[in-house]
């Protein structure tokens, strides 16, 4: 219930600030930007990622600095399966000690199921390859994992984020 509101909330900021066209844009290659914030969401196609089960990867620019964060959204198996999006940065020893370590190597900023914000409201992510970008993503609770992560709080100190992000272009890539 508390999702379906959000993204009413969302919703609004998506005419005036959308670029580019979900009708001639994959998700693989779609770019989204956190309007508070700042951060950039970059999808790229898939090549040879490792995991079976990887349907998007992407990568989430921090603002003011040149830290480029890996991510990338999987489904869960299953009948009523899902999609799960992970930020990961390197660990640090504290990291390490919370547990956040994954079996990439590196720690998790941000995980959780991922949204598609259309003008309905929010909807699941379609897993098809061929993916039309949605408007806008809904990444449940990113706002507060993102702003309380050291790095951004560093190099934003008065800065905070939402858990929306805007369709903002598309590459040829």
């Amino acid at each position: 219930m508390i999702t379906r509101k959000l993204a009413f909330l969302f919703l609004g900021l998506l005419g005036p600030m959308q670029a580019a066209s979900a009708k001639d844009c994959l998700l693989s290659h779609a770019t989204y930007r956190e309007p508070r914030s700042g951060a950039i969401m970059q999808f790229r196609p898939l090549d040879n990622e490792p995991a079976a089960l990887t349907a998007e990867v992407f990568s989430l620019t921090v603002p003011h600095t040149d830290t480029h964060l890996p991510a990338d959204i999987t489904w869960t198996n299953g009948k009523n399966s899902f999609p799960l999006g992970t930020i990961r940065h390197p660990c640090t020893d504290d990291d390490r000690e919370a547990g956040l370590q994954d079996g990439s190597g590196l720690c998790r900023i941000w995980d959780g199921q991922v949204y598609a914000l259309t003008g309905g409201g929010a909807e699941q992510l379609n897993s098809r390859e061929a993916t039309p970008a949605p408007k806008g993503l809904l990444l449940p609770d990113f706002g507060a994992a993102f702003t309380e992560w050291a790095d951004f709080a560093n190099a934003n100190p008065d800065g905070s984020a939402w858990d929306a992000f805007t369709l903002t272009g598309c590459s040829d890539e």
